[in-house]
């Protein structure tokens, strides 16, 4: 058994890839170990053409059966596995000069055995008429059959569980009604040339005899010979040896672990650029077919996402990328906001927020949210209060000024009245704010310094310690392989993040330690101000939690002195004065 050796990373063991030996012994290391077991080709930043080398059976996936393959290959054509390690600029080099000899060989004239072998392939539709089944219509009806093919074979699928015997009807496929509008425009014109007309609906068979019908076609068009075979084979084992030489290490270290991804310095192979907005960058973004889809699976990897247009001048197609954020707080980040992407090429791009997935972004912001939703609940509870005292002020100015007589001036006394109600209604809450600063002060002028700053440690810690807590453990939930499970990875492990490495998947702008700062001299707030009106808010929140914890408040004080009433002496009754004094009073 070979000698394996693992790192941690993203609080779980990952296998190390560091020498030859890791490579050739892949085929005995545990499946269970692999961070992940098969990837797509599109949407990544790397060698593409490497990709499909990787990618044997040409399903658009590189699995790790193939990455096994490859390894074995490379042993098998005598590749010292240890030098993959190192780029060799003479590997650079042959691969160019491959490359050119592919071009010339694209471009050079056809030998005669070449030339025959593409008369004979050219001629065989006129000899074998089931080649042609609808003539000079073919080609379109096998295009149309291709962009049907996948739905159509998946509509018409056997349940694995169905019985051997069902009472069920076969399916049937309606080509004219009840189709999803994506399909029905695809399906229209694969009827319409490769359907009777008059068709209503597609059986099972019918199905399977349009099929077999252009096999013919589709077996020829396989059939074409290619020119200089036997040298373009050569040229493209070469191009394959000397990519999987250059870049295989480091699918590697993106596949069986996730260095690329951990690694200080380096970017993993499905970020795909940098995204600027909200004096942050954001390095941590990948490629994205379809937003909603993507993002209805990307919701469980609780990270706070953006979802991005973008878009370029020059006639670049535009695209959709998902950005995390991982620390700061969420700010001014919402749908529409306009940002710059730039992309792992150097171009940069016109980036749009479409869509937000929210989750907690750091420990900072789960700190200060309480007291941001308890200002919030304040303010609106206060302007409803005064809302409704001025409302009720001008109603009932209103009123009197209706029932007054008609000779009277009622617009100027009733606008007169409607301003002075609006200033009455003002007034009530200033004296309300009075009245609760001055309580304030009278509860904490008796006591010391050190016991109002412990009042103000203990309120602060008894609002935001429970929503710390809580964001923690969700911010330890944060895992990567969700989002590469939606964009088509089979992530194999959770790919979880601390708190420092999230400061490095998100940069927060700073001004520089030795640079200077100069006030500005139109600024509104005053520092020395706005402290004092965030501890007189602290101070009135800590009086109203010790008049709520008063026990006067809850009647203990009343208990306890009415055991006393109870044994004090009962005050001798005083006679009246006279008989005068005491006959009633008429």
């Amino acid at each position: 058994m070979h000698n394996w050796k693992f790192f941690k990373a993203g609080r779980i063991p990952q296998v190390k890839i560091e020498c030859g030996a890791d490579i050739e012994n892949l085929k005995e290391l545990d499946r269970k170990l692999w961070t992940v077991l098969s990837c797509p080709l599109k949407g990544l930043r790397f060698d593409q053409r490497t990709l499909e080398f990787l990618d044997s059976d040409h399903d658009g996936h590189v699995r790790a059966p193939e990455v096994i393959a490859a390894a074995n290959w490379l042993k098998g054509k005598g590749v010292d596995l240890d030098s993959l390690f190192k780029k060799d600029e003479a590997d650079i080099k042959a691969l160019e000069d491959v490359t050119a000899q592919q071009a010339a060989l694209d471009k050079a004239p056809p030998s005669k055995e070449d030339l025959a072998a593409m008369k004979a392939w050219e001629e065989a539709p006129s000899k074998d008429a089931a080649i042609l089944p609808f003539g000079d219509k073919t080609a379109a009806a096998n295009d149309a059959l291709a962009a049907v093919e996948p739905v159509i074979d998946e509509f018409f699928a056997v349940p694995a569980d169905m019985p051997l015997v069902t009472e069920e009807a076969d399916k049937v496929l309606p080509l004219k009604k009840n189709l999803n509008p994506k399909w029905a425009a695809a399906v229209g014109a694969f009827a319409a040339v490769a359907v009777d007309p008059g068709t209503e609906s597609l059986s099972r068979a019918d199905w399977a005899a349009a099929k077999a019908k252009l096999a013919p076609y589709r077996a020829w068009l396989a059939s074409k010979p290619v020119m200089a075979a036997d040298a373009k084979a050569k040229l493209e084992e070469q191009e394959k040896l000397l990519r999987l030489k250059l870049n295989f290490v480091e699918f590697l270290r993106n596949f069986v672990n996730q260095g690329g991804l951990y690694d200080y310095g380096s970017l993993a192979i499905y970020q795909t650029g940098t995204l600027y907005i909200d004096a942050r960058e954001m390095p941590l973004t990948f490629h994205v077919d379809d937003a909603g889809a993507h993002s209805a699976l990307a919701g469980r990897s609780e990270c706070y996402l953006l979802y991005l247009k973008l878009t370029r001048n020059g006639g670049a197609a535009s695209r959709t990328v998902c950005a995390a954020v991982t620390t700061g707080f969420a700010g001014s980040l919402w749908p529409g906001k306009n940002g710059v992407f730039i992309d792992r090429d150097g171009l940069d791009w016109d980036a749009t927020v479409t869509s937000v997935v929210e989750k907690q972004i750091s420990l900072r912001e789960a700190f200060w949210a309480p007291w941001k939703k308890i200002f919030t609940t304040v303010a609106e509870q206060a302007k409803k209060f005064l809302g409704a005292k001025q409302d009720a002020a001008v109603a009932n100015v209103t009123a009197k000024a209706s029932a007054a007589p008609a000779a009277a001036p009622a617009d100027k006394g009733s606008n007169g009245a409607a301003i002075a109600s609006s200033i009455a209604a003002i007034g009530i809450g200033v004296g309300m704010l009075g009245t609760a600063c001055a309580a304030l002060i009278g509860l904490v002028a008796g006591l010391p310094l050190w016991k109002v700053a412990l009042g103000l440690l203990c309120v602060l810690l008894i609002v935001s310690l429970p929503s710390v807590i809580l964001t923690y453990f969700k911010l330890r939930k944060r895992d990567i392989g969700a989002i590469l499970n939606a964009c088509g990875w089979a992530v194999n492990r959770p790919l979880y993040f601390s708190m420092k490495r999230a400061k490095l998947f998100t940069h927060e702008a700073k001004i520089p330690a030795s640079a200077s700062l100069a006030r500005d001299p139109y600024a509104d707030g005053h520092p020395v101000r706005n402290f004092l009106i965030v501890v007189l808010i602290l101070l009135a929140i800590a009086a109203g939690a010790l008049w709520y914890f008063c026990p006067c408040r809850r009647g203990k004080c009343k208990a306890e002195a009415a055991p006393a009433a109870e044994t004090a002496p009962a005050a001798p009754a005083e006679a009246p004065a006279s008989p005068a004094d005491a006959a009633p009073k008429a």
